[in-house]
């Protein structure tokens, strides 16, 4: 799933070149993508005037007041392309006046949405998720690790109520660059040097255009390439010292330990 810095390079990435252009046509194939299933026709004549993000969801506005809500859940890539020849997966085309390129929403799992955002509501009516990770301000960080101090160091990683955009790669390498054990309770550490990681990681992933180890592509169709950086998730040995990684279940999720640089938590 796109976390944090693949939504955020993906939105980075159309603001260049989508923002203020007139919608020419849109089509949607699988109508469910779109909630509710009415289509995108209503956009057509109409301008992109922002493209936000919280967490791992878009936010679209256009200059006549429509909103919309994208989440690309899973396998969900949203990319431009002057010359793309839609294959089955491709559920969404979006035309631009006097432009080559066209918007392509393409999803093998189909499990991402695009959410119409009516008149009378809010984003946040339809965003499941808490501040921004690169929002927080350290005095309310303080706060959420003290009422979840007793919670693994992963399950609050992981926990898009508390902190939103950190997915299971970031929170591995959140927790390797800590040098601690993902179980280690959230109350043990300081919360300046745990927002400090958190932020850290994000950001590079961000520089380095989000982490392409499955179907996550830019908003240009190219790879990412944090995933050379990785030091220990879906590493086969530690990056640091080489170490075999460990992998465990938590959270639901593989999680991935080097036990040299993470010593294991002990009560």
């Amino acid at each position: 799933m796109p976390e944090l810095p693949e939504v955020e390079t993906i939105v980075r990435g159309l603001r260049r070149r989508v923002l203020h252009k007139k919608i020419k046509s849109v089509k949607v194939s699988f109508a469910k993508i779109v909630s509710p299933p009415r289509g995108l026709d209503f956009l057509v004549g109409d301008n992109l005037a922002r493209l936000d993000r919280q967490g791992k969801y878009i936010k679209i506005s256009t200059q006549k007041g429509a909103r919309l809500v994208v989440h690309l859940r899973m396998t969900g890539q949203l990319f431009l392309a002057a010359n793309y020849r839609p294959d089955k997966h491709v559920h969404i085309v979006m035309e631009f006046a006097g432009a080559a390129e066209k918007l392509y929403y393409r999803d093998i799992r189909k499990f991402g949405r695009w959410i119409v955002v009516p008149p009378r509501k809010n984003f946040a009516d339809y965003i499941n998720a808490g501040t921004d990770a690169l929002s927080l301000k350290l005095l309310d960080f303080a706060k959420l690790v003290q009422k979840n101090k007793n919670k693994a160091l992963k399950v609050f990683l992981l926990d898009q109520t508390i902190l939103a955009g950190v997915g299971n790669i970031y929170a591995d390498e959140t927790a390797f660059r800590l040098k601690l054990d993902p179980h280690t309770p959230v109350g043990k550490i300081p919360p300046q040097k745990l927002l400090s990681a958190v932020v850290a990681v994000l950001k590079l992933g961000i520089k380095n255009k989000g982490t392409s180890v499955s179907d996550y592509i830019t908003s240009s169709g190219a790879r990412g390439n944090f995933q050379n950086l990785l030091n220990v998730y879906k590493q086969k040995n530690c990056r640091r010292c080489g170490a075999p990684i460990q992998r465990v279940q938590l959270a639901g999720r593989t999680t991935h330990i080097c036990p040299q640089c993470q010593p294991k938590f002990t009560l």
